[in-house]
């Protein structure tokens, strides 16, 4: 990406969130070494205003623009890893039909609001 091109896609995500932390900066050092248009922007340093969310629905889910549409949860990680040549199979698997559908509910019901009661917790500490 030059200096003068404007990413296409940005991902919102809990920089506070260990797990989450870990697991964006591996796409974040993917996506620089291969120069892909991608912005990531910790929710705790940025203006969320500017996009129309809050914190607290930003740490819910991963949160991700690509051409001024918004995805959210399961739908964000699809977006992001077409984005990544290495991650697009994970795209594909993650869009058939069925698995779409277990994915989303895992996510969401398990593993996105184990993270959020994490970092709730944390914020009250």
């Amino acid at each position: 990406m030059t200096s003068n091109s404007k990413p296409s896609t940005t991902v919102l995500f809990n920089g506070d969130c260990e797990i989450c932390s870990k697991e964006i900066c591996i796409y974040e050092s993917y996506g620089a070494s291969k120069g892909l248009p991608i912005d990531f922007k910790d929710i705790n340093n940025t203006d969320l205003d500017l996009f129309g969310l809050t914190r607290d629905e930003t740490a819910r889910q991963l949160h991700v623009l690509k051409n001024s549409e918004l995805f959210v949860g399961v739908d964000a990680f699809v977006t992001l890893w077409n984005e990544m040549p290495k991650y697009r199979f994970l795209a594909k698997i993650f869009s058939l039909p069925g698995m779409a559908k277990v994915a989303q509910f895992f996510y969401y019901h398990i593993i996105s609001l184990y993270l959020y009661k994490r970092d709730v917790k944390r914020l009250k500490t």
